[in-house]
């Protein structure tokens, strides 16, 4: 691994555009309010077509960030980031072609999760991502309590997740989202949720669930930028 001297950004963009551009206005602000230097910011949109609900899309996509994790080498970035959890299946396999740290929004997440000492999260994420179980056996690994969605959950998660990437979430949808996420707690008796969706975050109402911790990967992936920058 390369020992780079100044702090460049690489940020994987695209599969998700509005949260990608969500990501980098937080990290900026993030930025600003740790009083640190602007770094350079190597921002890469791609246009992959969708895996989301297509698995024989997932090594096409593969292939096409592999690339892009190359021009970041080549263009000797200090840290990558991937501003997508469903992304996170090919982590494994994609870590193998960086040059530089190319940290997990997945082990991230489960990291802070330890460190809070919530012992039942429940996990709002894509189908692809509740499907391959990304969260799930993570959490598991590390004694922790999962609960996944029931299937008319998951299906209002996809409706919603698919609003935010067409800039087409409509109030109706938000609501939802809300009276659902609240009676999943309730049920389940939840000491945190996960926001394992990057798009979620533009479309949950973060406010209105102040009596438990939610766990917003979007905003921990900037706090390891952060924390790249520190360094």
């Amino acid at each position: 691994m390369k020992n780079f001297k100044t702090k460049k950004i690489g940020i994987i963009d695209g599969m998700g555009a509005f949260a990608g551009a969500r990501f980098f206005q937080l990290l900026l602000e993030k930025i600003s309010a740790e009083n640190l230097a602007i770094p350079e910011i190597v921002l890469n949109a791609i246009a992959i077509e969708d895996f989301i609900s297509n698995p024989n899309k997932i090594v096409p996509a593969k292939k096409i960030i592999s690339e892009r994790i190359k021009f970041f080498n080549q263009q000797e970035t200090s840290i990558i980031v991937m501003a997508c959890n469903t992304a996170h299946i090919m982590h494994t396999d994609l870590l193998k072609v960086a040059q530089c740290p190319f940290p997990s929004i997945i082990d991230l997440v489960v990291t802070d999760i330890k460190n809070k000492k919530i012992n039942k999260v429940g996990i709002l994420a894509s189908p692809t991502t509740l499907r391959t179980k990304l969260y799930e056996n993570k959490l598991l690994m590390s004694d922790l309590i999962p609960v996944i969605p029931d299937n008319k959950f998951q299906n209002l998660l996809e409706k919603v997740i698919r609003g935010v990437l067409n800039n087409k979430i409509s109030k109706l949808d938000v609501n939802n989202l809300n009276d659902f996420t609240r009676k999943f707690i309730d049920n389940n008796q939840l000491n945190g949720v996960i926001l394992g969706c990057t798009e979620l975050p533009l479309a949950f109402q973060k406010s209105k669930f102040g009596d438990v911790k939610i766990f917003d990967s979007l905003d921990i992936l900037a706090d390891a930028v952060i924390d790249h920058l520190k360094c």
